[in-house]
């Protein structure tokens, strides 16, 4: 199949270049940066200038997809979270291969399944095309040979290539036998050439750069080049199914004990009338359930929306459906409560914030896929897209950690524990200007105001005891005070030398935090 980009080859070749240099620009040694929002933006300011070439009708829905990236892009100046700089990433991908995709095509009759089928079918796409740039330049310059008729030049390029390939290991022959006939030309020019490849053409900064180009560079050039072949599968939402007795069958086997369970939740957990086990706290037998139950759901999830994909409709299937639906609504209920037991009595942590945010995700889902459930037509892949950009932008800015960081705070103040401290230490550098709030004199120190090297790199002095079971010495108790200490000298490591290219929020206020936890008369 003909590739639309093959007619407009000098085209896409100078863009994807200029795009190449402004990626090595925007990510040398430079993950979080200012230039990521920037890189964001210019990434969709190439795909919309594809679309123009290609004389693609702009999509009044789609701002909302651009809206999300470049929010995003935003987002990752704020924070030095690595699961929220990754999952930004990943979801601006994401979000460009929709907004793509809805260009190109007409994704009216695509069901949810459809939708994921042919997102990874581009990807998959994208391997091959990796040669496009070759291919079409070789077709280009083919083609022009042909108009121009210009043999001769064809000829003369081939006998200057010969002369290149022949004259490189003569030069070096050359070169070495000289270098041994005469030490002043020798140091001369063996400096000369050391300079040139080992200190330039082969450094490791030169080959990071020129890496990063071809990365940039094969991107999106395969990515638009998938695009252009424009063959999709078209399978129609109104594909043969199967019939529905099978899944009435197993979903009320399945169904029946959901409701025997949500029974129990209802009239025991909630009401805190059950008797626990013998041997559990209220808060274990918490934490006991709730993983099951946090897979359980997302199961149900995935099962309703298989089923409304692969068998026919039907009024007793859609009855179960819903009825399955409410069961997972109970185990979110069931699966949130033991949660805030849990946190209640071991407070937060990034882990279970970001379990609370999946529950209500899934809950606002599960709304979705009832509606599929009552109307056929309904764009369930569409709402899922808007439900999920729209919480995971609110979970993105909303810097978790510091959020972590501040309850717990509030919860222990002054009596934190060394462990509870530490995990605090172990977050981002977005909670360093939360824990500069702390002002600790040193506590159970072998030495004040230094460090004593353990099985890691430093760590805080403390009082050891000896583990039987290991048979080694460990920090019983640790001074918070050193632990702090160490926590600021690592921040002002790694905000050392930021320039305009490199700035970062979060980096800029942990640094600021620092000097001033460091300033005379505080230390």
């Amino acid at each position: 199949m003909k590739n639309r980009m093959e007619g407009h080859t000098p085209y896409f070749l100078g863009m994807a270049v200029i795009y190449a240099f402004c990626f090595a620009v925007a990510f040398y040694k430079n993950y979080v940066g200012l230039t990521f929002p920037l890189i964001t933006a210019l990434t969709l300011f190439v795909c919309a200038l594809y679309m123009k070439k290609m004389e693609v009708v702009w999509k009044k829905s789609s701002w909302l997809y651009v809206g999300a990236c470049l929010l995003l892009g935003v987002s990752t100046v704020l924070t030095t979270s690595f699961f929220v700089v990754f999952f930004n990433t990943v979801g601006i991908l994401l979000l460009i291969t929709v907004v793509m995709l809805r260009q190109l095509y007409d994704d009216r009759e695509w069901n949810f399944g459809q939708y994921l089928v042919n997102m990874l079918f581009l990807y998959l796409n994208m391997i091959p095309e990796v040669a496009a740039p070759i291919l079409h330049l070789m077709r280009y310059l083919k083609a022009r040979r042909k108009e121009d008729g210009k043999e001769e030049g064809k000829k003369g390029m081939k006998y200057i290539l010969l002369g290149v390939l022949l004259g490189l290991p003569m030069l070096i022959f050359v070169i070495l036998l000289l270098s041994s006939a005469d030490q002043v030309f020798s140091k001369i020019v063996g400096e000369a050439f050391y300079k040139l490849f080992c200190e330039i053409l082969f450094s490791p900064n030169v080959v990071f750069v020129v890496l990063l180009m071809i990365l940039g560079f094969f991107g999106i050039y395969s990515f638009l080049s998938a695009l252009s072949l424009n063959n999709m599968p078209q399978t129609k939402g109104d594909a043969k199914k199967r019939n529905p007795l099978t899944a009435i069958t197993f979903l009320s086997m399945v169904t029946f004990i959901y409701v025997i369970f949500c029974v129990i939740q209802i009239v025991f957990l909630f009401t805190g009338g059950m008797l626990l086990p013998e041997g559990y706290t209220y808060a274990e037998y918490a934490h006991q359930g709730f993983f099951q139950l946090l897979f359980v759901c997302i199961f149900n999830l995935v099962l309703v929306v298989s089923c409304m994909a692969v068998f026919d409709r039907n009024r007793i299937l859609n009855i179960l459906l819903l009825l399955f639906s409410g069961c997972t609504y109970v185990m979110i209920a069931s699966s949130a409560f033991r949660m805030i037991l849990y946190i209640r009595t071991y407070h937060l942590s990034f882990l279970r914030v970001l379990v609370l945010w999946f529950l209500a995700l899934l809950a606002v889902l599960m709304v979705g896929v009832a509606l599929a459930v009552l109307r056929r037509e309904f764009g369930l892949f569409r709402y899922c897209m808007a439900v999920v950009a729209a919480f995971y932008l609110v979970f993105s800015f909303g810097k978790v950690d510091v959020l972590v960081a501040k309850y717990n705070v509030a919860q222990m103040g002054e009596n934190i524990s060394y462990e509870d401290l530490k995990y605090l230490t172990s977050l981002s550098m977005d909670v360093v200007p939360v824990l500069g709030e702390y002002d600790f004199a040193h506590e159970n120190c072998i030495r004040q105001g230094t460090y004593v090297e353990e099985y890691d790199y430093y760590t805080p002095a403390g009082i050891w005891d000896y583990d039987i079971d290991t048979g080694r010495s460990v920090l019983k108790k640790g001074c918070r005070r050193c632990l702090l200490n160490k926590t600021f000298h690592r921040v002002m490591e790694h905000t050392e030398g930021m320039t305009l290219r490199t700035f970062h929020v979060s980096k800029y206020l942990a640094r600021e935090t620092a000097e001033m936890y460091f300033a005379p008369g505080k230390k």
